[in-house]
């Protein structure tokens, strides 16, 4: 009879442990899922050269929206401070946007930077979600000034 006790020990400790063992995954990868739920953009540069145009670079903007809902994005281009081009668009759930420009640097006025002494073309890119004053996220390009 012993034998038996230490056998039905032995069986509700191990269906112990592994009921712990699951309740932990189980919170480990909702945090996981959780964290990866936040929408995403990235702005990247490529500087390119083409006969007609010269030196140009490609701006490009990636959305992906991994959150539950929808969100409204609006990118906004500036040179020198100055607005020059705006688009709104909506990112459904779990779907991705893809925007790229084309910036020509002799189209950007040249502006003076107090800092470093010195005349500089910067095109700036940025990303607002839905209609909240701070930016979603941000990038300043410099462009050589020739």
């Amino acid at each position: 009879m012993p034998k038996d006790k230490i056998r039905l020990f032995y069986i509700l400790s191990l269906l112990i442990l592994g009921s712990i063992i699951v309740l932990f995954a189980q919170g480990v990868l909702s945090g996981l899922s959780e964290s990866s739920s936040k929408p995403v953009a990235e702005i990247s540069r490529i500087d390119m050269y083409d006969d007609l145009y010269g030196n140009y670079s490609k701006i490009s903007v990636f959305l992906a929206n991994n959150d539950t809902i929808s969100h409204n994005f609006s990118i906004n281009t500036y040179y020198a401070e100055e607005l020059k081009h705006s688009l709104n668009v909506t990112v459904k759930k779990s779907k991705t946007f893809f925007y790229q420009r084309d910036v020509l640097p002799n189209e950007i006025p040249v502006s003076k930077n107090q800092t470093i002494n010195s005349t500089l073309r910067v095109a700036k890119f940025v990303v607002y979600m839905d209609d909240k004053p701070e930016p979603f996220e941000e990038a300043f390009f410099v462009f050589n000034n020739e």
